[in-house]
């Protein structure tokens, strides 16, 4: 196959037409499918006690061994400590942040928003505006788990706040208009008019910052705000 490849990309492959894809936008770079895109699915990278609150009857697949989820580990954690981002150099060197940093990036009309987990543990409950779409960041920093909503909903643009005094696990919200009580990560009303509602999530890509603007050079990048 002719063509570049990203040097910063998980590569797979289709079965039917041999096609190379990138992981990490989801896209066809290779072969008859290249320029054709997937469509996002709704996900989350969390730890396993964070999910298993949100999704108590969720199935695992495993091997059937006992202890199976117990002896689970990442292959990988050496890298993540390690400040070598690869043996290829990234095509984009964007020194806004670490290179390594975390971050939560999204899309929208083709345009690039990223959001540094750096600034999310500070400021875990974001209410922003990007491409005319009012959005809620949430971050949950004792899982490292960032998820975005619009947080626009039947017709109005909601502003949320973190909110306490819930003896439970989690990370809970409240929003100004209704003061309706959220599940943050699950973007779920709790408790108040809003109760049973759900904000619509966002597509989006947790993300090494060096692989992702190497995909989106012109990324806008949230800064913190005092």
């Amino acid at each position: 196959m002719s063509g570049k490849l990203h040097a910063n990309s998980l590569i797979m492959y289709d079965h039917q037409t041999d096609s190379l894809w990138s992981h990490l936008v989801g896209a066809a770079v290779n072969g008859p499918m290249k320029g054709q895109k997937l469509n996002f699915l709704e996900s989350m990278l969390t730890e396993w006690q964070a999910w298993k609150r949100l999704h108590p009857n969720t199935k695992v697949l495993s091997t059937g061994r006992s202890g199976f989820l117990a002896s689970l580990r990442d292959p990988y954690e050496s890298y993540y400590r390690s400040t070598d981002i690869g043996i290829i150099p990234p095509r984009v060197l964007d020194k806004r942040i670490y290179p390594k940093e975390y971050v939560l990036g999204l899309v929208i009309n083709e345009n690039a928003k990223a959001y540094p987990f750096s600034v999310l543990s500070r400021q875990p409950v974001l209410n922003d505006n990007f491409q005319g779409i009012p959005l809620l960041i949430v971050f949950d920093s004792e899982s490292a788990t960032g998820v975005i909503f619009t947080r626009r909903l039947e017709g109005k643009d909601l502003v949320f706040r973190k909110t306490t005094g819930w003896d439970k696990p989690g990370l809970f919200l409240a929003d100004d208009a209704t003061k309706s009580v959220w599940d943050g990560l699950s973007g779920r009303g709790i408790q108040g008019p809003m109760k049973s509602k759900k904000l619509e999530p966002v597509p989006m890509t947790p993300s090494f910052w060096f692989g992702w603007v190497d995909h989106y050079p012109n990324t806008k990048l949230f800064a913190l705000q005092r």
